[in-house]
């Protein structure tokens, strides 16, 4: 099965120019995009109505690992106090984050406590249809976004997750549940799951392990670049965040001749600082690459999916984030 590469096949400047017309077809006649702020600082997207001004930052591929939501947040509040004009005094601005892709509930409160509104793929759809504008925005959100019935049928993994409270009295149920979800997201292209396999010695036990055989697309790229022949996937169903053993302990499954040197940890919560800086040390040392899945990530994946968006978007984020911020 063929696979493309997560992220956009359009470019943002193309988003960018659907999100105007878009606009001047929902009222918002005084549109401009690109517009100078401050010296050589621009506004991807200026909208007036007689109510209000939307100063709008426009991402082609939704960010969604905390550091480039943060920076999508900042640049809206920099951008705010910035645009101002006496033909705008009276009328308050709203900031706006545009993505064709879509973000979990949790993310989206995040967002509006900062202040931030959120126009994601499921809010365009419906712009979209409202403005006789469905198919120029084909070009940018996916057929999941104009159907609710392919998602009713999807299994609710969220709720399931929900309902499993961390600690060791749940640690099965959690262990097969993050096994379900992880099939359900990656395979394909990932082959299904082997599950608890042992090394020769039976000394390091995984939880399991999804064989990666992909040809094309962001696996194969992981496979010959981070050694991911087969992605080893650990289970923590801890009450709080995983620490360096934790990290220790992933990395001995991981070798060069044996299943690669690439691996999961899903868990309930952010990762401490020891087990991030032993993440860091075990990359730079031996060329593991160790991904801390939490809760929020793996709702963020489901809901990629259940809008036919690649929930791989997720760890090229995340391994982005990581090797950019050493």
């Amino acid at each position: 099965m063929s696979v493309p590469p997560p992220g956009p096949d359009f470019r943002e400047a193309e988003f960018t120019q659907f999100l105007v017309e878009l606009l001047r077809k929902s009222g918002y006649t005084k549109t401009q995009s690109e517009v100078a702020v401050s010296g050589d600082r621009r506004v991807d997207i200026i909208a007036g109505s007689p109510d209000e001004i939307l100063v709008i930052e426009v991402k082609g591929t939704s960010p969604q690992t905390p550091r480039r939501l943060r920076e999508s947040v900042e640049q809206l509040e920099r951008y705010s106090s910035l645009v101002q004009s006496d033909a705008d005094s009276g009328r308050p601005h709203r900031l706006i984050l545009a993505t064709p892709g879509d973000l979990a509930r949790d993310t989206r409160e995040r967002l509006s406590r900062k202040g931030v509104t959120l126009w994601d793929g499921r809010l365009l759809a419906r712009m979209s249809a409202a403005a006789g504008m469905e198919g120029e925005a084909s070009r940018f959100l996916s057929n999941e976004h104009f159907s609710e019935m392919s998602r009713s049928q999807q299994p609710d993994y969220a709720e399931q997750l929900a309902k499993i409270p961390p600690g060791r009295a749940a640690w099965s149920a959690y262990q097969r549940l993050c096994r379900q979800i992880a099939e359900y997201l990656f395979c394909p292209p990932l082959r299904p799951a082997i599950w608890e396999s042992t090394n020769e010695t039976e000394v390091n036990k995984r939880d399991f392990i999804l064989p990666n055989y992909s040809t094309d697309g962001f696996w194969k790229f992981l496979r010959d670049e981070y050694r991911a022949h087969y992605v080893v996937v650990d289970a923590k169903n801890y009450r709080e965040g995983i620490e360096k053993e934790q990290v220790l302990q992933i990395a001995n499954y991981l070798s060069h001749h044996g299943t690669g040197l690439f691996a999961l940890i899903m868990t309930r919560s952010e990762a401490k600082q020891s087990a991030l800086y032993t993440m860091r040390e075990q990359w730079i040392l031996h060329n593991k690459m160790i991904v801390v899945l939490q809760d929020s990530d793996v709702l963020q994946m489901l809901t990629d999916k259940s809008f036919g968006n690649d929930p791989a978007e997720l760890v090229r984020q995340k391994i982005e984030d990581f090797r950019l911020g050493l």
